[in-house]
């Protein structure tokens, strides 16, 4: 399978999401489209250098056409994940804003039927999470964040409350199954 992977400006679930595709590497083709707010913040937790072992498109290094998510309107790519995917992201993919490198392939996937598999940092009320330092603090996302998730579930897109879920799912869609896996 080809996986495109965005990352995005959040530390909420980024060193797992990088666990995760490197997983998910083993046995398929995984490309990484980083945002630069993904890659500022993968810079303060220290997994910069972990993401640049992956194919990368940096979107630091783009101009503002983002020529390559043209990759999504090809079939270039079986399914684009996007995980951690901030709220900002998520509002810009549901209200169809495609000014950044994620939400302009996420804006071209839908377009071209490309499943798109969403784990945003503001999934639940209260989220639990840690800064850079190790410092556990609490986030509340707002009832909009929430609203946004709705209707992009409703659109077909496909939410999943933690990265660990994607494999799963990768697997299900292969088996033509449309549906979210919720893990124990």
């Amino acid at each position: 399978m080809r996986i495109a992977w965005g990352i995005s400006g959040a530390g909420h679930l980024l060193k797992e999401s990088i666990e995760v595709m490197e997983t998910l590497s083993g046995k398929h083709e995984v490309k990484v489209f980083l945002s630069r707010a993904g890659e500022e913040v993968a810079r303060m937790y220290g997994v910069l250098e972990q993401i640049g072992d992956f194919p990368i498109v940096r979107e630091s290094k783009q101009g503002f056409a983002f020529p390559p998510c043209g990759a999504f309107n090809l079939k270039r790519f079986d399914v684009f994940v996007i995980s951690p995917a901030t709220s900002n992201t998520v509002a810009k993919i549901r209200l169809g804003i495609a000014d950044s490198l994620l939400s302009c392939c996420a804006s071209q996937a839908l377009k071209s039927k490309v499943p798109l598999i969403l784990v945003p940092t503001d999934s639940k009320h209260i989220v639990e999470t840690r800064a850079p330092n190790g410092q556990v603090f609490m986030i509340y996302p707002r009832k909009v964040d929430l609203e946004h998730l709705e209707a992009l579930r409703d659109e077909g897109v496909i939410i999943l409350e933690h990265p660990k879920e994607v494999p799963r799912t990768l697997e299900a869609a292969k088996e033509g199954v449309r549906r979210v896996i919720k893990l124990d």
